[in-house]
């Protein structure tokens, strides 16, 4: 085959016109300067393929492209020659990168021999969301060992022409770049150090399929030695562990780095976070941009989560309404995270389970911060992730017992054993459990029952009765069943869960599970001793009232405001979190007029509190943020 380039004499001026704009096309946006800096180069603008090729038959010549039309596996494309060099750019375009299932693209290099699976092995599955990988393979292309992975999204068009440029340098160093249209990222796509295969050996595509035959087409290869030599040093920034390829529609800079106290919240304002949850501190924090705090899109903020995960969005507690997408699902906290703006000193914090099919390689999107219905917010969200707590087991026989004792005498128990009850009532099984996520923990049991009557069993949670359950009968004592239980909120820390025998001795008792169901809600204020509905009916309504906060959020002692229509008595009380009284400001009748209160937290620990004002005509709610 003759190398088809603008240096061929016996082309006329117009094809060498013609084929000098396809090398620059295909060129790193420069002419060589020296002509022995290429390697090898082919524009397939001729009528076969040529024996520098060694194809498989769904290959050939269209429309001055190679071209495949397989239906099946093993459409492969590999130069006849084997390439000596050690140092080399490759830069290929193709189109056709059709999205259907199975569908498999591949760029391979560094093949040792056309008979040998030894090779590297650059792969794009849209049908796996996009999976844009490089591998090295020793004995067989489908299954390589991976050396870095990407999410190509959206899908590449299947009308459209990509470049895909490779450079593998002699330290080892391999980088791979992609031109959508745009030019190249100067920050490859993948990248790994690896010399497994040293010389550029055998290089070509391949495409496979189980879903019928489709166009697939090579405009052209064209591989360079590169002018300079690089070392053994990875460029592409180290990714987050759990939120990674964050970008926004709007172009703007979205980045991610970890929550803590004086990180910058956005990346074009340097406001500082100055407060945060306990359980979200060092959580992988997206940084926003302020700028797009007016976006209505509906879908402006696309990441990938590489794990289980819950995702937590800081809103701006003056947007009176929300946008569409924040009402799907999420559920307000109790929690805030402070910003150094002084418009709004913190966000209210909203938080979700990330759901099946939302995690790597899928995108999970947020839409834009004043997405129709939404006003009021000025200042655009922020995004935390943390990982998902895992699902534990915690045996029986490793639990603190009273009156129960440790059995092995019936078979198919998980552990070293199981729990038997002795007594009627008394004999209980507590566990301690620590938990770093608050929310709403699943509680099962693994359990037989071979009497036949009923045993019950009262399930508590730090001291709170949770449910008394009937255990029945199981077919005999070696046939264990599994009681899904209730769901119980757990705060971050230590937790003690009990199970006591009720009346009946209780059932065998192999273990207990626990498992994240549900993402924490705005504190009830029934166990501050409120109607749900109440409360949420006055909550909105302070201001009318004439009640009143400030500074909020305080440091050491805030300043509650009200005003008296008369005589009458008031008691104005503070919780926690929990529902715990944290302390009685007002215990007495008081006289018409207005009323100022401090309330001193010096002793408590930072976080959110309610103030409860009740007085002869009605009751007040407000929230205290403590800094």
């Amino acid at each position: 085959m003759k190398i088809r380039l603008f240096l061929s004499l016996t082309m006329s001026n117009k094809v060498g016109v013609t084929l000098l704009l396809l090398f620059v096309l295909l060129a790193p946006s420069k002419l060589f300067a020296q002509s022995d800096s290429l390697i090898f180069s082919d524009d397939f603008n001729r009528d076969s393929l040529g024996t520098d090729w060694v194809a498989n038959a769904t290959w050939s010549i269209a429309d001055g492209m190679a071209a495949n039309y397989i239906d099946g596996i093993g459409g492969t494309l590999r130069t006849s020659r084997y390439f000596t060099a050690d140092s080399y750019v490759i830069e290929t375009a193709a189109k056709g990168f059709s999205n259907d299932y199975w569908r498999q693209f591949r760029i391979v290099f560094g093949q040792t021999s056309l008979t040998s699976d030894s090779a590297y092995v650059i792969s794009y599955t849209p049908d796996a969301g996009g999976q844009f990988a490089l591998a090295r393979a020793t004995d067989n292309l489908y299954y390589p060992q991976l050396l870095d992975e990407s999410i190509i999204y959206p899908d590449l068009d299947s009308l459209q022409l990509y470049k895909f440029k490779i450079a593998k340098y002699k330290s080892g160093l391999i980088q791979v770049f992609i031109d959508k249209g745009e030019g190249y990222s100067t920050v490859p796509v993948l990248e790994a150090i690896d010399s497994a295969y040293q010389q550029l050996g055998h290089f070509g595509w391949q495409e496979d399929t189980q879903t019928g035959a489709k166009h697939f087409y090579v405009e052209g290869i064209t591989v360079w030695n590169p002018e300079v030599e690089k070392p053994a040093t990875e460029e592409k920034p180290a990714e987050d562990d759990l939120v990674t390829q964050v970008s926004a529609a709007s172009g703007a800079a979205y980045h991610v780095t970890k929550l803590n106290v004086g990180v910058t919240g956005f990346t074009d304002r340097t406001y500082t976070i100055t407060s945060v949850p306990d359980y979200l501190q060092g959580a992988s924090l997206v940084q926003t941009a302020m700028n797009d705090k007016a976006d209505t899109s509906s879908a402006l903020l696309t990441m990938f989560i590489k794990k289980d995960a819950i995702v937590y969005v800081a809103y701006d507690p003056r947007g009176n309404r929300k946008p569409a997408w924040l009402k799907k699902g999420w559920k307000k906290t109790k929690d805030v995270i402070g910003v150094s703006d002084t418009s709004s000193n913190y966000l209210e914090v909203y938080s979700k389970v990330v759901e099946y099919g939302e995690t790597y390689p899928h995108p999970y999107i947020l839409g834009g911060n004043l997405q129709s219905p939404a006003t009021g917010s000025e200042m655009n969200y922020l995004v935390a992730v943390v990982e998902k707590p895992v699902n534990s087991r915690l045996e029986a026989e490793d639990a603190t017992l009273h009156g129960a004792v440790v059995a092995t005498d019936h078979q198919g128990y998980s552990g070293s054993g199981f729990v038997d009850y002795i007594n009627p009532t008394g004999d209980y099984i507590e566990w301690s459990v620590k938990t770093d996520v608050p929310g709403y923990y699943s509680l099962g049991i693994s359990f037989s029952n071979g009497r036949g009557d009923i045993r019950p069993i009262c399930i508590t949670v730090d001291k709170n009765q949770v449910i008394t359950y009937p255990f029945s009968a199981t077919y005999n004592w070696k046939s264990w069943a599994f009681y899904s239980g209730p769901s119980v909120y757990l705060s971050r820390g230590m937790h003690k869960i009990k199970a006591t025998a009720a009346g009946a001795s209780g059932p065998n008792l192999d273990y207990l599970t626990l498992s994240y169901a549900a993402a924490p809600v705005e504190v009830n204020l029934a166990v501050a001793g409120l109607e749900a509905t109440e409360a949420e009916g006055r909550q909105h309504s302070i201001a009318d009232e004439g009640s009143v906060a400030y500074p909020n959020p305080f440091v050491e002692s805030t300043t509650i405001s009200y005003a008296l229509n008369a005589k009458m008595p008031v008691y104005l009380t503070v919780y926690n979190m929990q529902g715990q009284k944290v302390g009685v400001l007002v215990n007495e009748m008081q006289e018409a007029g207005e009323h100022n209160i401090t309330f001193k937290a010096n002793s408590l620990k930072k976080g959110l509190y309610i103030y409860q004002l009740k007085t002869g005509d009605g009751l007040r709610v407000g929230k205290l943020l403590k800094q």
